[in-house]
């Protein structure tokens, strides 16, 4: 052993040793081989252990060897040595079996190189760069090391190589080793393939015929192959025609693949058999990456239909109940947030919505199990796109789910959400055939067994809102249509002129008071209804619209409007609405609407808008008429501010009198 260490030592084998030099290694393993295969024989013997491996695939039978034994007391130190000796033959043995089999390969290596584990894991790292891989499996298995970074390097090899079944189980060796989680090996492989395929042979030599050719029409020299690589780089050697023909492809090609990206969404730079073998790592070893996979490469309806396997029907034509997931939640490839997100973010939501169409409507769809499964699904969807605020989206999964009521719901958060009036009407208009249909539903008259399925599809809005409730939501989006038509606010946001909300909320309380304001100018009739509708203050919309009026100076329209109102409202709330104009005119105006105040009712009102107007002796006359010594006063305070002594003096006049 002594003698190995010297001969086999890595100064006798450096790294860069001549062929003379590895050649004489190599006989001198062969001497070790066989030299430590018979001590290793002869050892066993002496043992007495037939159990014992021998090791070694070059293990000889030693014949016709006699040993003497000793006598049987020799004593157990006696054989703890031969056993010793039996180990450290053994080990020898396999080290030298291991040098001549790399130095007979053309490997220089030597002892020191298999000395521990940490040279012996240099020397396989040492082969892997090489592309020894056979070699550096036998080397893991001789020096008890590490194989895996082996058999992952291995599989890249044959990836690139388009050997993909030979490198499934170069792969499957790793993973079978590997103890961690495997997603980490399985996306450097998704990376090598994806990374493409090697060079096309026939393709290259296909190219460099036609260069041949037409390098031919220029040189006297036939193209030769060593001269194939400088042509590439010589433009002058193509006709001219090829040349502009070239030029323009790669244009037009661009052009091209820009404008069906656009129209068709990212395309795969996978074929189908690198997909598949892709598909077959994720499948096998890291699913909650598939479906991230499945998106990035554009098979959306694939990665949708991982959530609904009963999509594809069995053999016979059925649909497996056996093969719908316990929670549809969540899955071994994601949740259905998961897939939500990846939906959006890819611009697919249309695709999981006519996969949850194809399955609702196939003939297949009666099962209760199956029914039970999809509405889950659908009401996370839902429950996703609401928390989301992707309200058009929550509309297309909520007619999916046949849910009449949170549609017609949706559509009125559409509506505020409206740009234009179009886009306004569109909604309400959807809002109101949902509310419709959910009260004739409910009215209809249907089949037990058809009550009972349909039971089973809806359990959120429907049951849950009366049908009183329901009966309002159409009658005010039917006022709502009236408003949006009536104002006929064609662009711009239309949630300013919305009747919807908490009735309890100051703001929409405000916003339904001025859309009725603004609506009794021309469209009283509307209005009207509109204030029972909601229960508004009358008096002060109209006040309002009176003020409104007379700050505009609309005389005639204030005046049809007051004839609207006069029998709606009794004499105390109409001299309220008068006052408001009144006011405006004499305050803002500065103007004397004696037309006006003759139309109040009440002589106090009558006093108080002539003072208000400067009218103090017509006050002071409207007040003794009425035998009012309150206002008599009032006039005659407001007479002594004004300096107006002549009605002054008739005021204390009076009062002597009355008091």
């Amino acid at each position: 052993m002594t003698q190995m260490k010297v001969v086999l030592s890595s100064q006798k084998l450096p790294l860069d040793a001549s062929m003379d030099n590895v050649a004489r290694a190599y006989h001198a393993t062969e001497t070790y081989v066989q030299a430590l295969s018979y001590a290793k024989s002869l050892l066993k013997k002496l043992v007495g252990s037939s159990d014992l491996s021998s090791g070694s695939e070059r293990s000889k039978e030693v014949d016709d060897v006699s040993v003497d034994t000793g006598s049987s007391s020799t004593g157990s130190q006696y054989l703890d040595e031969l056993s010793d000796l039996l180990a450290q033959a053994d080990m020898w043995l396999g080290r030298a079996e291991l040098l001549q089999s790399l130095l007979g390969s053309g490997i220089i290596a030597s002892l020191d190189d298999i000395a521990d584990k940490e040279s012996s894991s240099r020397l396989r790292d040492r082969l892997v760069s090489g592309e020894r891989y056979s070699m550096a499996v036998y080397t893991c298995k001789k020096c008890k090391i590490d194989a895996l970074p082996v058999w992952v390097a291995w599989g890249h090899a044959l990836v690139r190589m388009e050997h993909y079944a030979q490198a499934r189980v170069k792969f499957k060796q790793a993973l079978q080793q590997y103890k961690g989680d495997a997603t980490s090996i399985v996306t450097e492989i998704i990376n090598t393939i994806e990374g493409g395929p090697p060079v096309d042979v026939s393709s290259v030599r296909s190219m460099y015929e036609h260069l041949a050719k037409s390098a031919a029409t220029i040189f006297d020299d036939s193209l030769s192959a060593d001269a194939y690589l400088n042509v590439l780089y010589m433009p002058s050697t193509f006709p001219r025609s090829e040349r502009s023909r070239q030029s323009r492809d790669p244009i037009d090609n661009q052009f091209t693949s820009a404008s069906s990206y656009l129209e068709d969404g990212p395309r795969s730079n996978l074929d189908s058999v690198r997909y598949a073998e892709c598909i077959h790592y994720l499948q096998d070893y890291a699913r909650p990456q598939m479906l991230a996979f499945m998106f990035r490469h554009g098979h959306y309806t694939e990665a949708c239909s991982l959530f609904f396997p009963f999509s594809q029907p069995t053999t016979d034509g059925e649909t497996s109940l056996s093969s719908i997931p316990s929670d549809p939640l969540t899955t071994d490839y994601g949740t259905i947030d998961d897939l939500c997100d990846l939906c959006l973010g890819y611009g697919a939501m249309a695709v999981l919505e006519n996969t949850i169409r194809t399955i609702t409507q196939s003939p297949t769809y009666h099962e209760a199990h199956m029914i039970q499964y999809m509405n889950t699904v659908l009401t996370r969807i839902c429950n996703y796109c609401e928390t989301h605020r992707h309200f058009n989206y929550l509309y297309n999964f909520l007619v999916l789910k046949d849910d009449h009521v949170a549609s017609g719901l949706c559509c009125i958060q559409l509506f505020m959400n409206s740009m234009s009036q179009e886009e306004a009407l569109r909604h309400l208009g959807h809002a109101k055939t949902h509310f419709e249909e959910a009260l004739s539903v409910r009215d209809r008259t249907i089949e037990a067994t058809k009550l009972v399925l349909r039971s089973a599809r809806n359990k959120s809005a429907p049951g849950k809102m009366t049908r009183e409730t329901v009966m309002k939501y159409s009658t005010r989006v039917s006022y709502q249509m009236d408003v949006v038509k009536a104002l006929n606010s064609i662009d711009g946001p239309q949630w300013k002129t919305s009747l919807f909300g908490n009735p309890t909320d100051p703001e929409t309380l405000r916003r339904r008071c001025m859309v009725v304001e603004t609506l009794a100018e021309k469209h009283f009739d509307l209005a009207f209804r509109m204030l029972h509708e909601f229960d508004l203050p009358a008096v002060d919309i109209y006040a309002g619209v009176a003020a409104s009026l007379a700050e505009r100076k609309k005389g005639g329209q204030l005046t049809e409007f007051l004839k609207n109102i006069r029998g709606t409202i009794d004499d105390d709330e109409w001299d309220q609405v008068l006052g408001a104009a009144i006011n405006v005119y004499a305050n803002r105006h500065k103007e004397r609407p004696d037309r006006l105040i003759d139309m109040l009712i009440s002589n106090h009102r009558k006093v108080l808008a002539c003072v208000v107007c400067g009218r103090l002796k017509s006050a002071f006359q409207i007040a003794s008429r009425s035998g009012s010594v309150a206002d008599v006063q009032y006039v005659a305070h407001q007479a002594l501010h004004a300096n107006a002594l002549s009605v002054l003096d008739m005021c204390k006049q009076w009062l002597a009198q009355y008091m």
